[in-house]
């Protein structure tokens, strides 16, 4: 079924509803700010709209539109301007955290490296198995389950070191 995307208003508003939450979780997850987050998703959606492509599935939307969200991030992560904000702490500290996720978990998902975040939060909050991941990222599989076992390890010693400090 190829599925394109010259759509109307109607059928674009439904796209939107269905995954605006896994676009902004990831760019939230990588920007670590509300207003970066929400102008990357609201960019990954403009781009839907534009680029003229064509999905076989509903699927294989739902996997280009968060592939363009880790690409649109990465680019405005590389953008100048960054390197010239003062106070980043402060924006740091304004970002909600979405509602569906535990705060101390997703903030320990945050703090990982960058190449840990987005295998963790595809496979356990949106269901990717471990080769669709690998595909969407372009990294060899086994590659890609090293990093979420690591990512587990991680995790794990992250969480034990807060119970610990109570």
């Amino acid at each position: 079924m190829s599925v394109s995307l010259l759509r109307t208003d109607e059928e674009m508003t439904d796209i939107y509803n269905k995954y605006i939450d896994t676009v902004y979780r990831i760019a939230l997850m990588t920007l670590k700010n509300v207003p970066e987050a929400e102008d990357a998703a609201q960019t990954v959606f403009i781009k839907l709209m534009t680029s003229g492509s064509e999905f076989e599935s509903e699927e294989h939307m739902r996997a280009w539109l968060i592939v363009t969200a880790q690409n649109t991030c990465r680019n405005l992560l590389k953008g100048w301007w960054r390197s010239k904000r003062v106070d980043s702490e402060i924006v740091i500290e304004q970002t909600c955290l979405p509602d569906a996720l535990g705060n101390d978990i997703w903030d320990r998902i945050t703090a990982l490296e960058e190449k840990y975040k987005l295998p963790i939060y595809l496979h356990y909050y949106e269901g990717y198995k471990t080769d669709e991941i690998a595909e969407m990222l372009k990294v060899n599989h086994a590659t890609l389950r090293t990093r979420l076992r690591t990512a587990r390890k991680k995790l794990k010693l992250l969480l034990e070191e807060d119970i610990e400090n109570g």
